[in-house]
């Protein structure tokens, strides 16, 4: 760790913060970024994901949605590309993963934001034998779209012969990981890659696939024919290893999937791999980009689908009532890492200054939860690689469908997911309205308030 912040790191200084990035008025090539992580395995950090990323899509047509898989094990990636089914004795997901060219993968595109911001660094040049090079890749921004994969490509085959899977949105692009993310990033090119890594995201938008039109000032590219980037970023628990710590250095909102267990609870902050020294000691060094936006406690019981609220103010807490026992432990944690923000973690969380010291704003403005699922939902997403927003319902349109309906949200049709001859042992009877209506409302919670924060 002190190898990677410290003055052994080859680099020279912080990645960039305001030089590279879009001027006052224009377009930043992504828009918003968001992190999952947490040193703790087993937690829910790629299954969150892949169940809000693919809503968050379909909630917003109007951008490209990326997902940057730096996971060594590539869990999103295989569940975003098929699931964990498996055909001829290999997970469908797997084998789709292995087809993806090296330069579309996180590791791919790793290496060409570090190309890119040489170019850069050569196009600002004013050595005269640059100078030609100047104008041309300087007016261009990172093509994320060259260094991952649209994931309507890759399931439009298994579309076509089972019926599932035709619902990915058409929007959602995969960066897949891998083992090959070692090869990457390493201690001594970390802050050099950071840097790389936030310029290709905070760079004037600008497409060069799109025409460029005349004004009286010059050249310019149409706005409505810009599409900005929304990325998502996965990490599994090594988040001490310089592949992980890259997404906390680029990233603006860091999301936590957190079990009601107090002992994983505490290793967030026991050793220095753990999440909250790394957050602490990146913030320390003035490296640390990423703030916590979200603190999501994973399969939480709940008594019934009416919503906690705060007496203080009647605004709500929880998108639904937990377990006695489950809701005593979100409070117990809540105020412990209240007392911990007090103290002066607060530096590592956003909007601090409007939470304040109350412990009810804290678990208001940070706190939410995602409740159980059945074994035989979360089954059934899993091995086909459908999200639970996306499983079918008995019984034709469910009232969240409707409310997105109004709202003007674009709502995809369910999937039937063929449950007798691709997942044994699961009764299709087992998943219906009851189950399945309430956790698609909770995770459209989840999603509208990554929107509203």
């Amino acid at each position: 760790a002190d190898e990677l912040y410290g003055e052994k790191v080859r680099g020279g200084g912080p990645p960039p913060e305001g030089s590279a990035t879009a001027a006052a008025g224009a377009l930043p090539a992504v828009s918003k970024s968001y992190l999952y992580a947490n040193n703790k395995g087993g937690v829910g950090k790629s299954t969150l994901l892949f169940n809000m990323v693919s809503e968050y899509a379909w909630r917003h047509p109007e951008v490209n949605v990326l997902v940057v898989d730096l996971s060594l094990y590539a869990d999103s990636s295989t569940l975003l590309l098929g699931g964990s089914r498996k055909e001829d004795g290999v997970q469908r997901g797997r084998v789709l993963l292995q087809r993806i060219p090296p330069q579309n993968k996180a590791a791919g595109l790793i290496s060409a934001a570090v190309r890119y911001a040489q170019n850069r660094r050569m196009a600002t040049s004013w050595w005269p034998n640059r100078q030609w090079f100047r104008k041309k890749q300087n007016s261009f921004s990172f093509d994320f779209a060259r260094h991952s994969v649209p994931l309507t490509d890759y399931r439009r085959n298994e579309q076509s012969r089972s019926g599932s899977g035709g619902n990915v949105p058409p929007n959602l692009f995969l960066s897949a990981g891998g083992p090959e993310l070692r090869k990457a990033v390493s201690a001594g090119t970390w802050r050099e890659t950071c840097g790389a890594l936030r310029l290709a995201m905070e760079t004037e938008l600008n497409d060069p696939d799109f025409p460029q039109e005349q004004s009286p000032v010059g050249f310019y590219v149409r706005e409505d024919k810009q599409r900005q980037w929304v990325v998502f970023f996965d990490t599994d628990h090594e988040i001490h290893t310089p592949h992980a710590t890259l997404a906390l250095g680029s990233a603006d909102k860091l999301i936590i999937p957190l079990s009601l267990d107090e002992n994983d609870y505490d290793r967030l902050f026991v050793g220095e791999i753990a999440l909250f020294p790394i957050l602490e000691k990146l913030y320390n060094a003035g490296y640390l980009k990423a703030r916590i936006d979200k603190l999501i406690f994973n399969r939480v019981r709940a008594v019934n689908n009416a919503p906690v609220f705060n007496e203080a103010d009647s605004e709500r807490i929880l998108p639904f009532t937990p377990a006695q026992s489950d809701l005593n432990s979100i409070r117990m944690i809540t105020q412990d890492l209240h007392q911990r923000y007090l103290r002066g973690m607060y530096s590592v969380f956003s909007d601090a200054d409007n939470v304040g010291t109350n412990v009810d704003r804290f678990l208001k403005r940070y706190v939410s939860a995602l409740r159980l699922v059945s074994t035989a939902a979360i089954s059934l997403s899993k091995i086909n690689g459908v999200p639970l927003t996306q499983l079918s319902i008995p019984g034709g349109t469910t009232d969240m469908q409707s409310e997105n309906e109004s709202q003007g949200v674009p709502t995809p049709r369910s999937i039937s997911v063929g449950v007798s001859n691709r997942s044994p042992g699961i009764s299709a009877g087992a998943v219906g309205w009851k189950i399945l209506e309430p956790i698609k409302k909770n995770v459209n919670i989840l999603v509208q308030s990554l929107e509203n924060n």
